[in-house]
């Protein structure tokens, strides 16, 4: 699972015409017949939160470690997503029991092991989850997931909405390619605005952790959260 991804935040009021912009050349992902899938995920942090200090401070080489189920067929991961230098996504992944709130078996951390020199000391942080739909190109090799409805909670606290009206829009490639037909899409709407409709560097995770946690100091990625503040409130306007 190697690749290159660009991540955008649009409106849920976008949705409809961004998918019909790709009605000609691309297929929807469906199982059982759903076009949506939830996607519900449990994820792994060091103690100090490196992981999570290492997206704050934009270390080009950063990784998130996770399990992630898929309740449309019942599917769960134990995965390792690297960010590395230059732009590129790794992912590996093993599979792992539907019910992600176990805890880590031996078989999970050697393999983590394999990934990370102390992957013993691994706790579980923050669970959340969104509904994806995924589009694909096959003559581009190009997939396009659509996340929205999100949530999160610190682990032992209360779960919550997430980024409200927005959606997470990721364009996963096997090389850059910024004329793909959904960025020219992206590019051609007059409506963007701060944020909104331009690529951008966010984590789910992060801004998970920066939203239910008010103790973290955000630092460079402060700003990044701040425009999406402002996105949901343009987003709350254009749906009311």
């Amino acid at each position: 699972m190697r690749r290159f991804d660009t991540k955008y935040v649009v409106p849920e009021t976008w949705l409809p015409d961004l998918i019909a912009s790709m009605g000609d050349y691309a297929h929807v992902l469906s199982v059982d017949g759903e076009a949506e899938c939830r996607y519900d995920n449990l994820y792994y942090e060091l103690p100090g939160d490196r992981f999570l200090q290492d997206h704050l401070r934009g270390k080009a080489r950063r990784m998130k470690i996770r399990k992630r189920h898929y309740t449309s067929n019942d599917l769960a991961f134990l995965e390792v997503k690297e960010r590395l230098p230059g732009g590129r996504t790794v992912k590996e992944r093993i599979a792992t029991s539907s019910n992600i709130s176990q805890p880590l078996s031996a078989e999970e951390v050697a393999f983590l092991g394999t990934r990370l020199r102390n992957a013993e000391e691994l706790i579980p942080r923050l669970s959340g989850g969104f509904y994806r739909t995924t589009v694909v190109d096959f003559e581009r090799r190009e997939r396009v997931t659509v996340d929205r409805s999100l949530n999160a909670s610190i682990l032992g606290e209360p779960d919550a909405a997430l980024l409200k009206g927005l959606a997470i829009i990721e364009v996963k490639q096997p090389r850059p390619d910024r004329y793909s037909p959904i960025q020219r899409w992206l590019r051609s709407q007059n409506q963007r605005k701060g944020i909104i409709g331009r690529k951008t560097s966010m984590s789910k995770y992060t801004v998970a952790r920066l939203a239910r946690d008010g103790n973290i100091a955000g630092r460079a990625y402060l700003a990044t959260y701040r425009r999406l503040l402002d996105a949901q409130s343009w987003a709350g306007d254009l749906q009311a």
